[in-house]
């Protein structure tokens, strides 16, 4: 398997949600801390692994929001919001 490596990088075009992860950006925006929002695209062997579940079930122990989804290159590129602790753990 391939190492992954994570590219978080800004994006000019919008996206639409795919899915959504965790209880929703309200119950990330209940707290009185910096929110942060990160774009991401995963490198490597993530498509056909379960990686965008993985992601899902990750976010939602944590506490974080955004979406997942693969692309046509072979990569799986999302976002993901909360406040800034858990957005870097995550």
């Amino acid at each position: 398997m391939c190492p992954l490596l994570l590219a978080a990088a800004a994006v000019a075009a919008p996206r639409t949600p795919l899915r959504l992860v965790g209880r929703g950006l309200v119950a990330a925006m209940s707290t009185a801390k910096p929110l942060k929002s990160v774009d991401y695209e995963v490198f490597g062997r993530v498509q056909g692994v379960c990686f965008r579940m993985y992601t899902e079930g990750e976010a939602r122990k944590i506490g974080v929001v955004g979406w997942v989804k693969n692309t046509s290159k072979g990569t799986v590129t999302g976002q993901v919001q909360g406040p800034e602790e858990k957005v870097n753990s995550m």
